[in-house]
């Protein structure tokens, strides 16, 4: 008797473990600073999600329900929980899920041109609503467009919001401000914007309120913008600075930015919680917002917290023309009279940002005072990197060290156990 060959479409759809390993390293593991994959998968069956997390650190995904196994996404910072807008899981699984979509066509010829638009794809499903996507994605084609132009001879810097529940006109529309290029000069990308419903009609423009609220998952300079996405459910907003970064926004909190060509994903409470210190949150979140002014501002710092067990052993770090304590030069005046003898989470966050633009290291201590500011640390050069990476390093061994590279990248450092005279990276971001 003849056997009836299986008709093919009735076969499950499989993803081939090492392409999609190949896939993972190259436009996964890049969105997330310090992750890997395992070298090993581990078994799956059907019942399976095909994104779940395994334990704090680490998450599983494939890419079909029917792929027998999943791989295993790591990091050592805690990945955030799933109430927390800025989680990573929500970007693993609209990584999977896009894939699952161009599941066939990734065996044929067309695999390089498709992967090539991958990762925007990915940005867009992340933080949109269903009905948005598309538009979204739209958004960030034409914002990646006008970042590599200038407009009368300088960079373009704008922002644009979408708006699920709102209604526009429907005879004006997105295409009426791309045409022509006025919707790259009719914002500011830092407190005005363009606003668009869900078709893209226009809706209005808006003159932003600087300094009504500050967000503390986001950059002062566009801070007004990540609000306007706080205060309805379903808000996207993309700006476009005067380096040629994309932002985007939701929920009130940067989540993606893209440096360089490259796409990152930020995430905020994780990073908060590996502070060694200090302990009060309020302390934390100044320190946190400050970095992030200080990482798109593309000043670089350097900043050191110094632990309750270490209040005198700091003194040994910079010299006594550097602390604010004893006031012995002009530098150390001028900035006390500045300071008066605020605690860092009470100052202005433009103060903030600004005592940390000075060239060299700020120090604090555990209960947010100024120890010192643009203050030279004294330690031998046994890094692994420049003298900023150095006394970031240093620094650590006294509580928590962070170092803000001139391109943007954030690094902490604290000690690897209590009391121990090595350090480790605590977090990373971008």
């Amino acid at each position: 008797m003849a056997i009836k060959k299986r008709n093919r479409s009735t076969l499950p759809k499989r993803m081939n473990e090492d392409l999609l390993r190949e896939i993972s390293k190259q436009y996964l593991l890049p969105l997330f600073s310090g992750a890997s994959l395992d070298a090993s998968s581990e078994s799956s069956s059907t019942s399976e999600a095909t994104v779940a997390y395994l334990s704090p650190q680490k998450i599983g995904f494939k890419v079909n329900k029917s792929d027998i196994y999943r791989l295993v996404f790591r990091r050592d910072q805690p990945f955030a929980q799933k109430k927390d807008p800025a989680r990573e899981i929500r970007v693993v699984e609209a990584f999977s899920s896009i894939l699952a979509e161009m599941n066939d066509e990734l065996k044929g010829d067309l695999k390089s041109d498709l992967l090539s638009t991958f990762q925007r794809r990915v940005v867009a499903r992340a933080v949109s609503e269903e009905s948005i996507e598309v538009q979204v994605l739209r958004l960030l084609d034409q914002m990646s467009s006008w970042s590599a132009r200038l407009y009368e001879g300088t960079p373009i810097t704008c922002a644009i919001g979408i708006d699920p529940s709102a209604n526009g006109d429907k005879d004006i529309n997105f295409d009426l401000f791309v045409s022509n290029d006025v919707g790259a000069v009719l914002s500011n990308g830092y407190n005005s914007m363009l606003t668009f419903d869900e078709g893209l009609s226009f809706t209005q423009h808006l003159s932003l309120n600087q300094k009504a609220q500050t967000a503390p998952a986001s950059p002062l300079m566009q801070s007004a913008i990540s609000s306007w996405t706080a205060n309805r459910d379903g808000r996207v907003a993309v700006a476009l600075n005067g380096y040629g970064e994309l932002l985007v926004f939701r929920d009130g909190q940067l989540l993606f930015s893209r440096r360089n060509g490259i796409w990152h994903f930020l995430t905020h409470s994780p990073i908060l919680g590996q502070m060694a210190v200090p302990r009060d949150p309020k302390i934390r979140g100044a320190i946190y917002e400050s970095v992030l002014d200080a990482s798109f501002g593309r000043r670089g710092a350097c900043l050191g917290i110094v632990g309750s067990s270490q209040r005198e052993s700091w003194h040994s770090l910079v010299s006594e023309f550097d602390r604010l304590d004893l006031r012995t030069s002009e530098k150390t005046k001028a900035l006390s009279a500045v300071v008066q003898d605020r605690p860092f989470h009470e100052l202005d966050r433009t103060l903030r940002s600004e005592l940390l633009s000075i060239d060299g290291a700020t120090l604090l201590d555990h209960k947010g005072n100024v120890l010192a500011v643009g203050a030279i640390v004294m330690i031998s050069n046994t890094g692994d990197g420049g003298g900023r990476t150095s006394a970031a390093q240093g620094l650590a061994r006294y509580g928590l060290g962070i170092k803000i590279s001139q391109d943007g990248s954030i690094i902490g450092y604290r000690p690897k156990s209590s009391g121990s005279s090595k350090v480790s990276p605590a977090f990373r971001l971008m």
